[in-house]
């Protein structure tokens, strides 16, 4: 991006420029030149336009593997971490502000999990027109803790450079060879380069500037002059420079298209097509600070994937972060513009999901095999970076073996035709490579009440079904340079039909992978052994839509040879938007039970009691307290959203963490739980 100075411009050129008299005269607009960079390799490399046409394909297919049986775009129940390196490239010693503070390069991943993640306050600033559509892409940022070598690193290198300039045409940055710094491997690192000021033949004052993903791998990442990095002058003051260009980054485009106007295509049907101002910067973009509605117009283009033509009928959309507005201007990505990041993140930059940049490396470097809990499992025993340990992301189902590409996870479906995939990534935290282990995995009817190991070693059963049992064993290693390797496992799950005891819930499973052998005693607390193991790991999800009831059951189960009292407790996982805020949520308990807990003093906190056995739970953390259960008793509980008509649910995932205790509610007592997921799409 490139700051220009406007300040002595004549009245009449001001008035010339369409922009400038909707907000008057700047001093500074923003450019972003990450396609001129782009268009420059291009023009050296005619290869990259066929690389480009095959990453559509792929995101093509992609979007075809990701949509759910009502033929609605799928959203990702999990998120993922992408490990960033920043290098400081600054001028004359360490005193000089071109050597950037630790703090400012936190303050921008700061703005980048913000803005990324949906969390940012102006959120609440999309026009009703678009609120449907802004989306919480489910991607966040941490700075490294490995290096390319297996040591400990913080994530930020300072060189010493004499440059006082570089060049974007040429990528000077980004080589040492041209006075930068060659950058860490892309396979596993978003590398990002804080230099003293980017220029070209025609000047300099640009802000900062992206590869889009048909580059070559070793000009991957982002450029940024360090004046514009975190909070800075305004009128990029808040850090979106970097928001914007790391969308590029994930390959999105200006949001209206960059090659004209109307005519031009972004690839994303939900960002209305955009004529924008008469600005000689760019034609077609948006600047300063507009008011919602601004320039509306009814041109239209073809959205770039189904062909289909799409009219502007709600005026442009200037307030996303792939215009060209100011900072305090632009806040919201599209559903449509996330679904392309995770379509280019699991096709073209799958390497990143399993990239151990994030894993510290051991005291020892020998090899370590483990497979995650959460996103935030760094392989240590026990594991305290989790809350939880039933969503593991490295366990994975599809109803068809395209799991490489698409690691949504799909709950398991019964057909006599052909079997599920089950996929296994197995990681290693160690700097050597690992000796071959077998690594088994089990299936159980789903329950907040698992124990180990009944029901996983098929020894339990209820009315003559099986309540678990192995899937299979295969062996393992991970060769030395890599992060992972991910084993597939074909699975037929039994027939729902035989568990129709257990009304609604009767097709729902879970999924128990372990290394063998475990590097710890177990227990029959499977929550401890998970915790304490890191060859162990534990896949527990209900996946809901807007597609049917927005309601999940999940059974309360006791697997102890006497009668438990249990509780149950409500929690919003950290970093997650309640929703709570968008309506009612309901437990229901069948009748008999919810007249023995009610015997039982009916002790709860933040409920509300209501007719047929409904529980209303009044906000988060709300619990349901001394629930009977005797031996192998199964108790299903469903949990479902009544959403308030006034509010708009857009395209979004929520999440319900229900876990129980037993007999109360205390971190010591707690047995296992289900998260549920509920994903709407645009719902009036």
């Amino acid at each position: 991006m490139k700051k220009r100075h406007y300040s002595r411009i004549s009245t009449l050129v001001c008035s010339i420029l369409t922009i400038f008299l909707m907000f008057g005269c700047k001093d500074e607009l923003r450019r972003c030149v990450s396609d001129e960079a782009h268009q420059a390799l291009l023009n050296k490399d005619s290869t990259i336009g066929i690389r480009e046409r095959e990453i559509e394909k792929s995101i093509e297919n992609h979007y075809k593997l990701f949509q759910n049986q009502n033929g609605e775009e799928g959203l990702r129940g999990g998120h993922i971490i992408i490990p960033v390196v920043v290098h400081v490239l600054y001028n004359n010693s360490t005193s000089d502000p071109t050597n950037v503070p630790d703090a400012k390069i936190n303050e921008q991943l700061d703005r980048l999990n913000t803005d990324f993640r949906k969390l940012n306050t102006d959120a609440s600033s999309v026009p009703s027109a678009f609120a449907g559509v802004a989306a919480d892409s489910r991607i966040e940022f941490q700075l490294a803790k490995r290096d390319p070598n297996c040591l400990a690193t913080t994530g930020i290198t300072r060189n010493l450079v004499t440059k006082t300039q570089f060049d974007y045409p040429s990528n000077e940055a980004k080589f040492t060879s041209s006075g930068g710094l060659d950058a860490w491997d892309t396979k596993k690192y978003l590398n990002v380069w804080v230099v003293p000021r980017i220029c070209d033949g025609s000047g300099c004052g640009y802000l900062g500037y992206s590869s889009f993903p048909a580059d070559p791998p070793n000009t991957y990442g982002f450029v940024v002059a360090y004046n514009y990095l975190g909070n800075s002058a305004r009128p990029f003051d808040l850090g979106r420079t970097a928001v914007h260009e790391f969308g590029h980054f994930f390959n999105l485009r200006h949001i209206w298209g960059d090659r004209g106007q109307c005519g031009a295509t972004d690839f994303i049907a939900d960002t209305p097509p955009q004529q924008g101002g008469t600005n000689p910067i760019a034609v077609g973009a948006n600047f300063g600070r507009p008011t919602y509605p601004f320039q509306p117009n009814t041109c239209t283009r073809p959205d770039g994937i189904g062909g289909a033509s799409v009219t502007n009928t709600n005026g442009d959309m200037f307030m996303n972060y792939m215009d060209y507005t100011d900072d305090r201007a632009m806040f919201m990505f599209t559903q449509g513009q996330v679904d392309r990041m995770v379509a280019t993140l699991y096709t073209t930059m799958s390497d990143l999901l399993s990239s151990d940049a994030l894993i510290p490396p051991p005291a020892v470097s020998s090899a370590d095999l483990y497979i995650q809990d959460t996103p935030e499992d760094i392989g240590n025993e026990p594991n305290n970076e989790s809350d939880n340990f039933y969503i593991s992301p490295d366990i994975w189902v599809r109803n068809t073996n395209d799991g490489a590409m698409n690691r949504e996870h799909q709950n398991a479906v019964f057909r006599p035709s052909g079997p599920n995939f089950v996929y296994v990534r197995v990681r290693n935290r160690g700097c050597n490579a690992s000796t071959s282990s077998n690594v088994t995995l089990y299936w159980a009817k789903a329950s907040s009440g698992l124990s180990w190991p009944d029901p996983w070693t098929g020894a339990v059963s209820i009315a003559g079904a099986s309540m678990g049992g192995m899937i299979g064993t295969q062996p393992t290693s991970v060769i030395a340079g890599a992060s992972s390797t991910i084993l597939v496992f074909p699975w037929s799950p039994p027939n729902p039909n035989d568990y129709s005891s257990f009304g609604a819930d009767k097709a729902h499973f879970c999924l128990l992978a372990r290394i063998l052998p475990p590097a710890i005693t177990e227990t029959t607390s499977l929550w401890d052994n998970v915790k304490n193991n890191n060859n162990i790991a534990w896949k527990n999800i209900e996946v809901t839509s807007s597609g049917g009831p927005r309601e999940a059951v999940m059974l309360m189960a006791n697997y102890n040879k006497e009668i438990k009292t249990s509780s149950l407790k409500f929690e919003i996982p950290k970093k997650e938007e309640s929703v709570f805020s968008y309506g009612q949520v309901f437990a229901k308990l069948p009748i008999n039970v919810f007249e023995k807990w009610k015997a039982n003093g009916g002790k709860g906190n933040n409920i509300k009691i209501q007719q047929d056995s409904t529980i209303q739970l009044l906000e988060p953390n709300a619990t349901i307290e001394n629930i009977p259960l005797s031996y192998k008793e199964f108790i299903p509980l469903k949990v479902s959203f009544r959403q308030d008509e006034k509010r708009k649910l857009g395209s979004h995932v929520y999440f319900i963490d229900v876990n129980q205790y037993s007999p109360t509610i205390n971190e010591k007592n707690i047995v296992g739980g289900q998260r549920i997921l509920l994903k709407s799409w645009n719902l009036k």
